[in-house]
């Protein structure tokens, strides 16, 4: 475990992290059309409450570490199929013409 000064120099450093926008900030979920995309708080909410996967810019992070475990055991696994951009520009496409019903 770490000591109280070790965890305090840790904090010190995400906070210097956090407070430069260059450094780690930017959104690295390749589902850029993704309306959610850059908004880390509202995407991992839905990601929280459907619970049927984690956010795609998590993935390469665990599937790194599955993959370690999976030839311990020798398993083997495969990745999800991901959802096509296109879908988002099907959703979008949706979205203008339910806006225009309306008015």
């Amino acid at each position: 475990m770490r000591s109280k000064e070790e965890y305090y120099e840790h904090i010190n450093e995400i906070r210097t992290i956090l407070n430069n926008p260059e450094k780690n900030l930017k959104c690295s979920c390749p589902k850029r059309n993704c309306e959610w995309h850059g908004n880390c708080t509202k995407c991992v909410a839905q990601h929280r409450y459907f619970k049927n996967h984690i956010p795609n810019c998590f993935q390469n992070i665990f599937n790194d570490k599955i993959k370690e475990v999976i030839q311990i055991f020798e398993l083997t696994a495969s990745e999800k199929e991901r959802t096509p951009d296109e879908y988002w520009d099907y959703v979008k496409e949706r979205d203008l013409l339910e806006s225009t019903k309306i008015e």
